[in-house]
Parts: C-alpha cells; structure tokens; sequence
C-alpha cells in the first residue's frame, strides 16, 4: 500500500503528525531537495505533500520534474487553510487532475 508523506517545515510539522501523517521536517533549499530525493527513491509512497514555502524554495527545473513523475505524485500545498473558496476549489481540482489524470470542474454550493 501507497502512503502519504508530507514534507513540511519544523514550525508546521507538529500540526500534520497531530493529523495522523507521516512528516519529515526540512528546510528550504538543500534540505528540501535531499529529503524529496530520499522519499522518490524509497518507492513505497505515493503520494507527497510539500508545503508552498519549501516548494517555493526548489528550482524551476527540480518541481518541473517532480511534476512529472508519475510515482509518487508531488504535490504543493499552502500551509494554512485558504479561505478563498475558489482558491480551495482550484487546489482541489488540480489535486484531482494529477492523482487521477483527468481535470475535474468542482460545481457551486448552489441548486
């Protein structure tokens, strides 16, 4: 089985392993790259949730190829909740898209 692994920064780790994920804590740059690297090649997860600001740390070249793989899948996610509601619909939708490979249009809360 395939598990979830969030890559988060020390200050936000604490929130994901209260959630019940696993989570390894790095820093931005050269610790972020290193802790990807080891999770891509263990081979037994899926699925791996990095936060916006270590993303956001990784070069071009480096997300464009972790976007690219098809296991596990690399995902970034902003850190906090967002309260925009089509913030949180096109996070989800693009969430969708990579897992499943199809791009899926969440409808509005209305009738």
């Amino acid at each position: 089985m395939a598990r979830l692994v969030v890559l988060s920064a020390p200050s936000l780790a604490d929130g994901f392993r209260l959630a019940g994920v696993a989570t390894i804590m790095a820093r931005p740059g050269p610790e972020t790259l290193a802790a990807l690297r080891a999770l891509v090649a263990q081979g037994d997860t899926g699925l791996v949730l990095v936060t916006a600001e270590l993303w956001a740390s990784l070069d071009d070249r480096t997300r464009d190829g972790l976007e690219r793989l098809a296991r596990p899948i690399v995902l970034p996610v902003p850190a906090g909740a967002p309260t925009d509601v089509t913030t949180r619909g096109e996070l989800i939708g693009e969430m969708l898209r990579r897992a499943i490979g199809y791009r899926i249009q969440l409808g509005g809360g209305g009738p």
